[in-house]
């Protein structure tokens, strides 16, 4: 008969834990299962098409112009390879974030205590989880990874209690993942710095010597320059750099530093960030209804972020110190982006996810050492902390529900497909043109939209014609450099190529404000040539389709 006093073995113990945790992953996992169905916003549209591109072995930037950095349009082309779908990008992009949850576990628990690990993983991706489907899949999203393994990477490098003198190999490495950040957005450099002066302060800290403080730091440097020395080189090979001057002029001009933000606004958009991530969940539909209490449980997360700081700034070895001159200091870079780049939307605050998760997981460990240690205050916080974690948990879960609830009717009751799925989505209007162009020319036919509905290239799988998958940005800055440059080449490729169809959208479409009528009429050259050579056709919703006349 068995002894109910008799304690789990060891290796019982340890296997316990692994059932558990493997069950918990397993039910996070399903909770970001609806990802795989969401329809391709702007943005994810033009990764596509130029992720196609790239995977038919073309240059990114130089044959398929973006704004942002090669990074994503590269991983895209990845996803792309594997299967030539929205599902192929999704799945790439949650095994992605499950290796990111992962690892800022890992960094929680080597900066702080195994007891962080779980819960910042599991706070990063339930962050990640709840996001607005026009905010996925984007540079943020993938950059995160980099910037959590650089920091790891820099924690471990510089060394710990036992060991002070650093490894130089891990801080090569590190400066190496941080240094492919600029990749993604140019902007990224702030992080970049901020991981190299807090790798500066963690070695003087724990060394108090200038010569091994500076080795360190130019181990780090060494490693960012010697990636980026890489990639241009790859640009060089290929004959990209003009394309990179060129994109560099086209920030230079439209994408100029505004004036300093006051306090208030910074506190403005800290506060928008703190109300559910600074969006809706999901969104692609106006029928599933928002599950958003209290911000989502964002206010919790900075509550839990203070109370591990009340537990772990301690001076010891200057690790308290260094711990929040990294973590804040990525935070306070991150929100230096953000206002940067000047446009609130969710997806720029993603890069904040990876530092507040990990803080939040301190907090949930300072509060299990609370409740473990002796005194009536330490307890009182450690229970307090303990229900903030859980209520935020909570919080950030439930916002997934009916989306879990949706894609259950639809996918498995009701058996629709995916396409049946996105015709129910905000962006329907480009899947009704992409059956009218897929209808009226073959597969090798080229096409070429002077709009911003980019995801019609990869739901035609047509070719576009020009290197520009969007006109937002460019077309609408009448008289600048950028403006008679790219219009001069949209003209010249269009009348090389010769596309089967030339699309318009009618005003207002896909945001209120745009006018690509008259922008396209504005660039003479551009303009009459479709006229002269083009007739129109049809009107498919806001799209206005111009057939090549021989």
């Amino acid at each position: 008969m068995l002894d109910p006093n008799q304690s789990v073995s060891p290796a019982g113990r340890r296997w316990l834990r692994i059932a558990v945790v493997g069950i918990g992953a397993l039910l996070l996992g399903a909770l970001a299962t609806p990802h795989l169905i969401y329809p391709f916003g702007h943005d994810q549209g033009i990764y596509s098409a130029c992720g196609d591109v790239i995977r038919r072995g073309g240059v990114p930037i130089r044959d398929c112009f973006e704004s942002k950095g090669p990074g994503v349009m590269v991983l895209y082309a990845i996803a792309l390879s594997i299967s030539f779908s929205t599902v192929a990008v999704h799945a790439f992009t949650l095994a992605w974030q499950a290796v990111t949850a992962a690892l800022v576990g890992w960094t929680a628990r080597a900066m702080f205590h195994p007891a962080a690990a779980l819960p910042a993983a599991a706070f990063y991706w339930l962050i990640y989880a709840g996001i607005n489907y026009w905010s996925m899949n984007q540079a943020e999203t993938f950059s995160n990874l980099f910037i959590v393994l650089a920091l790891y990477l820099a924690w471990r490098g510089v060394g710990n209690h036992a060991r002070t003198v650093p490894n130089l190999r891990l801080l090569l490495i590190s400066g190496a993942s941080a240094g492919i950040l600029m990749w993604f957005k140019y902007t990224f450099g702030l992080l970049i710095a901020v991981i190299g002066a807090g790798l500066l302060l963690h070695t003087w800290l724990r060394t108090r010597t200038l010569p091994t403080t500076l080795r360190a730091g130019a181990a780090f440097a060494v490693g960012a320059i010697a990636i980026n020395a890489l990639v241009l080189a790859c640009f060089a090979l290929a004959g990209g750099i003009p394309a990179l001057i060129e994109q560099l002029n086209v920030f230079r001009e439209l994408f100029p530093l505004g004036p300093p933000r006051t306090f208030p606004e910074i506190v403005q958009f800290l506060w928008r960030f703190t109300d559910n991530g600074a969006d809706l969940t999901g969104d692609y539909k106006a029928t599933v209804p928002q599950w958003t209490f209290f911000g989502g449980g964002f206010p919790l997360l900075f509550i839990l972020a203070i109370l591990g700081g009340v537990r772990f700034i301690h001076p010891t070895h200057g690790d308290g110190l260094a711990r929040y001159a990294y973590l804040v200091g990525l935070f306070v870079a991150g929100l230096a982006v953000v206002a940067i780049q000047a446009k609130y939307v969710q997806y720029h605050f993603t890069i904040l996810h990876g530092p507040l998760a990990i803080l939040a997981g301190a907090g949930t460990a300072a509060a299990w050492l609370w409740v473990r240690a002796p005194g009536a205050v330490g307890r009182a916080l450690g229970v307090l902390g303990g229900l903030v974690g859980v209520v935020a948990f909570t919080l950030l879960a439930i916002r997934m529900l009916p989306w879990v609830y949706d894609a259950y009717i639809n996918i498995i009751v009701q058996g629709k497909s995916l396409r049946e799925v996105h015709l129910e989505s905000r962006v329907a209007p480009q899947l009704y043109v992409a059956d009218y162009i897929v209808e009226h020319t073959r597969p090798d036919e080229t096409i070429s939209l002077f709009a911003d509905a980019p995801w019609v290239y990869m739901l035609t799988q047509r070719r576009n014609a020009t290197r520009f998958p969007f006109a937002d940005v460019w077309a609408p800055a009448h008289g600048s450099w950028t403006n008679a440059e790219f219009g001069r080449q949209f003209y010249e490729q269009l009348a090389a190529n010769r596309p089967t169809y030339f699309i318009l959208t009618r005003d207002d479409y896909p945001w209120l404000g745009v006018r690509h009528i008259d922008n396209w009429k504005r660039l003479t050259d551009l303009h009459a040539y479709v006229e002269a050579n083009y007739r129109y056709e049809a009107e498919n919703g806001p799209f206005l389709l111009f057939r090549r006349k021989d």
